[in-house]
């Protein structure tokens, strides 16, 4: 059973577009309920026995399954029973209704029970209301351990009740319509101490749910009021603490995906703005998220004396939108918005200071796209965030690594950084592929993978980032074929929490190599551990993640204490690794390695291996369900397309045998899973997941290859989901011809002292020591007299930068008129004559049709080369190219064309 999704209509939950993670019926509504919230929902209820409630509340010690379970503590003198109530709404009384509640307790004795009301008939001592009776379900009988008690025969049950009403009345009492209102949990089970706990209640199905309200916070004789103060959220350096402890925030933003199916996927921290309903919010708080709120700031003075006019009533508006956020008490930060620059910090700065004349100590969060460095000095206490969107493009991975690497690098020393991560597939892939846009639903497959996914979250915690953002809720419902992304999250998420300990107190990450080099593994130490997180980031992953069948993978880690022993962490199991002493480092073997790893090296067997143990035994069961269905959805949609390129006629030799490996693995985790054996249905839908992306990858590979290794020049060529569209692109260009250049100048042959027509060259305002040059030059042209040069140079040539913030300088050719939907050869000669400097992207080539997403990029050492990217004309009519570059170095770019295909 799926842990934390709370009252969850099943049809209402997938016909809202969100990926549930439980199954159920269509139609048919079931009552779940994890107890993860903030506040105890079962409610004392009627007692024979005096006793004293000494405590109640969530608590996280023990859980059946995700984080929480409700506790009940009491002192309890002799009688018979103590009710503890919780009102379900309506559950029809039938053969079919099952009722199912996990509880653990000190000692045997402690009973469910269901409330029957009889509505043919009245209540004897209230005629205004039906008669009601208890009928027994199952009694608690194994101390110290979960037990799940369920209504057996509930038919049964109900005669037998109704034959003991029928003595004790002295009539007949009618049955027909009853229906089960209420569950009421018995926890007296003799004199003395009694603690309990609760979690894990499913009744299916109910005709109405009534959710019971949370146990108000007013006092209540016996019982510890409701805790409703204010989250306190303290940055100390890199560190981010939640009520003194160390939090590692796994942010969402949230675009209408039901709370519930969030919270339960493991998402701790919810964006969301002023727009967002009340009840919304409080649920939010309810389940137990911390909310990240965007709020207008104030407006700034306008004019030299610093008056604003209406500012009296611009800050009261002000202060009455962030008081909606503040009184709920589970704020994390403050949002101040994406992608600022540095122009803009001056004006950020001063809403910042509106929001700590409110709220001192709360952080800021800005999502910055330069001036690092003066965001992370000039807003305290700040969380510093960044982004960018790899996938579909020609940044490689270890390219998007670098570049966060870099981004961290150019903000103030010890500040805490966090990123979004891409979740999604971008605008311009779905107007280029698709014809539509985010806000449609799809029914054929689309990415990106599920892996590509967990390998940015991997690059990111491996670059020294201490929070993640996950950027589009909308790309992880079935509405947009996101199942298996948000199976894949809920399960990242999973080990992000049981390796929390370590990321909230590493130091500065570093990477080694190991015995693969398409795998690079980050090293993150602490004074008692070392996290080892190796990751398949070779070429190509943004497109289609690559994966062998690699029987053992081996690292080699540098500085491990000869006492520390080996662990390889996932939510399904805790394994014990040989280690191995070599030259300078300890090696540890890892069998039938997969796209990601954890390696935890410690000698605290006591303390963290034990906590480890502890946190795998609770999570193993959902984390099987989890891995079974996610690849149950990736074998279905990777099928889809394999049909779909095989009408292409693009048949892999083996792919039947991938397909059918693949589908066996993934009956055979179910069987595993059904068997109770978690960690080995766990690691048979891992292996179900490799034949997978081994099929894809394969396809991908055949698709590129006539492309000269350059995917981009394809719009169709970047995802597996779109390589049916690719290969009839390539179909129907095969037998054109190139018709004549349409765009002028491209030879660069027009004399040094003339300007050239309609070309424009782009600089950005600079925020780093560098020059920028672009000019046609006599230096080896590809072809006659002249070629065009671009070069950044640091002003500093013995201290260069180690990375550019803001600096690139490009040349824009003129624009070419073609009709629509006219195929079209853009393309270039390209040469670099030494390997291009702090920046990733280094230089680029790319044509208005495909952006710079699709761009062509080059970061090393290039003798003259070709490039051509194959576009159809669009909507507009127009066409025209960019060269540009963004590093430190040169590059060389001659006989630039756009050709029609006739």
């Amino acid at each position: 059973m799926m842990k934390r999704m709370a009252w969850t209509a099943a049809a209402v939950a997938m016909g809202a577009g969100a990926a549930a993670l439980l199954s159920a019926a269509r139609g048919q509504q079931t009552l779940q309920q994890g107890f993860e919230g903030r506040d105890p929902l079962w409610t004392a209820g009627a007692a024979d026995a005096a006793y004293t409630e000494t405590a109640h509340r969530l608590t996280d010690e023990f859980a059946h399954g995700g984080r929480r379970s409700e506790y009940i503590e009491l002192q309890a003198e002799s009688g018979n029973y103590i009710y503890y109530t919780y009102n379900i709404g309506k559950a029809t009384l039938d053969d079919v209704l099952s009722v199912g509640l996990w509880v653990k307790a000190n000692r045997p004795g402690v009973q469910l029970l269901c409330r029957v009301v009889l509505p043919q008939e009245h209540d004897p001592q209230n005629l205004a209301q039906p008669l009601t009776a208890l009928i027994k379900a199952d009694e608690y009988q194994i101390t110290g351990r979960w037990q799940q008690l369920t209504l057996k025969q509930p038919m049964k049950r109900l005669r037998e009740q109704l034959q003991l009403m029928r003595a004790d009345l002295n009539r007949d009492v009618i049955g027909a319509g009853a229906y089960i209102d209420q569950l009421v949990l018995n926890v007296w089970n003799g004199k003395g101490a009694t603690q309990v706990w609760i979690d894990d209640l499913e009744v299916s199905p109910v005709d109405a749910v009534k959710p019971p309200d949370p146990i108000a916070a007013a006092p209540t004789p016996g019982r510890p009021t409701a805790d409703r103060r204010a989250d306190v959220v303290q940055l100390e350096g890199k560190q981010l603490l939640v009520d003194g402890k160390p939090f590692f925030p796994l942010m969402i933003r949230h675009t209408g995906t039901p709370l519930k199916t969030l919270y339960d996927a493991g998402f701790n921290v919810i964006a969301m703005d002023e727009s967002t309903p009340p009840g919304l919010l409080e649920e939010a708080v309810a389940l137990g998220f911390k909310v990240m709120p965007s709020v207008a700031p104030p407006p700034l003075p306008d004019d030299a004396a610093g008056r604003v006019n209406g500012l009296l009533t611009a800050n009261d508006n002000f202060n009455r939108r962030m008081g909606r956020f503040l009184d709920q008490g589970s704020l994390l930060s403050w949002d101040m918005g994406g992608s600022l620059s540095f122009d803009q910090f001056k004006a950020v700065a001063g809403s910042a200071q509106a929001f700590h004349r409110a709220d001192p100590m709360r952080p800021i969060a800005v999502d910055v796209a330069d001036g690092c460095l003066a965001y992370s000095r000039g807003v305290e206490p700040v969380m510093l965030g960044v982004h960018r969107w790899p996938l579909l493009t020609g940044m490689e991975l270890t390219a998007y690594r670098d570049w966060l690497t870099q981004r961290r690098q150019l903000a103030q020393p010890g500040v805490f950084c966090w990123t979004w991560v891409q979740t999604h597939v971008p605008d311009w892939f779905l107007a280029t592929a698709y014809d539509r846009d985010a806000n449609g639903a799809y029914t054929e497959p689309l990415g990106p993978q599920a892996e590509q996914v967990r390998l940015m979250a991997y690059a990111a915690i491996g670059s020294g980032y201490r929070g993640l953002g996950f950027w589009s809720d909308r790309f992880l419902a079935d509405s947009h074929t996101g199942r298996d992304r948000l199976l894949s999250l809920a399960l990242l998420n999973q080990e992000i929490e049981m390796l929390e300990p370590i990321l909230v107190e590493g130091r500065e990450p570093t990477w080694i190599d190991t015995s693969r080099p398409e795998v690079k593994a980050a090293v993150i130490r602490t004074k008692t551990a070392c996290l080892v997180l190796p990751m398949w980031i070779g070429g190509g992953s943004q497109y289609v993640p690559g994966q062998d069948a690699v029987p053992e993978l081996s690292v080699s880690v540098p500085m491990i204490p000869p006492s520390w022993g080996a662990w390889q962490i996932s939510p399904a199991q805790v394994r014990s690794l040989k280690t191995e002493r070599v030259t300078g480092a300890t090696r540890v073997s890892l069998h039938d390695f997969s796209l990601t790893a954890a390696v935890v090296f410690t000698g605290d067997l006591g303390g963290m291996v034990v906590q480890f143990q502890k946190e795998q035994r609770k999570t193993a069961p959902t984390a099987a369900q989890w891995a079974h269905d996610q690849a149950a959805e990736e074998l279905a949609k990777a099928e889809k397309v394999n049909a779909e390129l095989e009408q292409e006629g693009r048949r892999l030799p083996d792919g039947a045998k991938l397909l059918q490996k693949a589908r066996d693995a993934v009956d055979e985790s179910a069987r595993l899973r059904a068997d109770g054996k978690h960690e080995e249905a766990y690691e048979t839908a891992q292996s179900a997941l490799r034949s997978v992306r081994i099929l894809m990858r394969a396809h991908w590979d055949l698709a590129v290859k006539p492309l000269d290794g350059l995917p981009t020049a394809s719009p169709y060529a970047v995802s597996y989901y779109t390589l049916p569209k690719h290969w009839r692109f390539m179909e129907e260009i095969k037998d054109l011809r190139l018709g004549a250049n349409a765009l002028a100048g491209g030879d660069f042959e027009t004399a040094p002292d003339q300007q050239m027509k309609d070309w424009f060259m782009q600089e950005a305002p600079s925020l780093d020591e560098v020059t920028a040059i672009a000019r046609r030059v006599s230096d080896q042209p590809h072809e006659g007299k002249q070629c065009l040069m671009l070069q950044l140079a640091p002003k500093d040539k013995t201290l260069p930068p180690l990375a550019l913030e803001r600096s690139f300088v490009a040349v824009l050719s003129p624009a070419v008129h073609l009709a629509p939907g006219t195929p079209i050869a853009v393309s270039a000669w390209v040469r670099v004559p030494e390997a291009i400097t702090a920046s990733p992207d280094g230089v680029l080539f790319y044509d208005s049709a495909g952006g710079e997403p699709l761009a062509a990029r080059f970061t090393v050492p290039t003798k003259w080369k070709k490039i051509t990217l194959y576009r159809k004309v669009p909507a507009s009519g127009v066409v025209n190219v960019t060269l540009a570059l963004t590093g430190l170095g040169t590059v060389y770019f001659d006989d630039v064309r756009i050709e029609p295909l006739n």
